[in-house]
Formats: C-alpha cells, sequence, structure tokens
C-alpha cells in the first residue's frame, strides 16, 4: 500500500504542487499551533523603504549644497598655497631658534591673524564669493608673512649683537 500511495503523490505530484492554501487554512493552522501571525515583518519593510527614500533624499541635498557652494579661484588657491608654505617654513625657523616658552610669546599675533583668517574664509563661503573678502584674505597672509619675517630679522640682529660681544670680551 506505501508503494501505491508514492506512485500516486508521484504521477500527481503538479496538481499538488499548483494548489495553494487560502489564508483561513493558514489562520486555522496558526490557531491549532498556539500562535499568532505578527504585522512585524511588513513593518519592517516600511521601515526599510522609509530609511532608503530618506537617505537618497538627503544624498540628493547634499550634493546640490555641495555644488553651491563658492570655490575659491585657482589663482586665489596657488596665491594661498605659496603664502601659507612661506608661513610654515619662517615658523619653523623661529621655533628652531626659540624655547617653547618664548616661541609661544613670539607667534602670539600670529596666531590671531590665523583666528581671523579662518573667519574671513568662512565669510567667503557663506557670501558666496566676495572679491574684498579675497583681498583681505591675501593681505592676511601677507601680513602674518610680513612679521614672521621681522621677527626672524630682529632674533638675527640680536644673535649678531651676541657674537658681537663675545668677540669683544675675548679680545
Amino acid at each position: 500500500m506505501g508503494d501505491q500511495f508514492e506512485k500516486f503523490i508521484i504521477d500527481n505530484r503538479e496538481a499538488f504542487d499548483d494548489a495553494t492554501p487560502s489564508e483561513t487554512a493558514w489562520n486555522a493552522i496558526d490557531q491549532k499551533l498556539g500562535k499568532k501571525r505578527s504585522i512585524w515583518p511588513n513593518m519592517w519593510k516600511v521601515a526599510a523603504v522609509l530609511f532608503m527614500v530618506s537617505t537618497v533624499y538627503l544624498m540628493v541635498e547634499k550634493a546640490a549644497t555641495n555644488d553651491e557652494e563658492p570655490l575659491l579661484s585657482e589663482e586665489f588657491t596657488q596665491a594661498e598655497d605659496y603664502y601659507v608654505g612661506l608661513i610654515s617654513l619662517r615658523r619653523q625657523e623661529i621655533k628652531a631658534q626659540l624655547t617653547p616658552e618664548e616661541h609661544e610669546q613670539f607667534l602670539v599675533e600670529i596666531d590671531q591673524l590665523d583666528s581671523l583668517y579662518e573667519e574671513l574664509k568662512r565669510t567667503y563661503q557663506t557670501n558666496a564669493s566676495n572679491d574684498r573678502v579675497m583681498d583681505a584674505m591675501i593681505s592676511n597672509l601677507q601680513l602674518r608673512l610680513e612679521i614672521l619675517n621681522k621677527q626672524l630679522d630682529i632674533l638675527q640682529n640680536i644673535k649678531n649683537q651676541n657674537n658681537e660681544n663675545d668677540i669683544s670680551i675675548e679680545i
């Protein structure tokens, strides 16, 4: 008898695979098993869709915002790189000649100009390429370089005076 039943199932397999139980059949099975169907799988799907939509929206908005930010001209960027490089070099030269305390005191004005420069840069980015702000930024860089050069001259003069005093003491 088992072989006939197995043969019947194999012969009529397509008829069995074609049918799907109704929703009432599943509910009856759930009640007999003592389980309740949860709505959470559907809620997770809704949450995932909302997350994807909000992510795409934020990415598009960010891209649009980046396009609106004013870009510094290539000429200005080259000038800024030039002055920043010289300023960095001068700062290193001063740092090499001073103690940390003296170095800190020597560069107080430069640090103030650094913060002013950062404020000018923020102003430039919010006011959409204002030429006066760009000119002020270049002037700030030039002023910092001039102050550093004068400080190096002062240090060199002090060093020369110390050398002259050492020579006169030896004689």
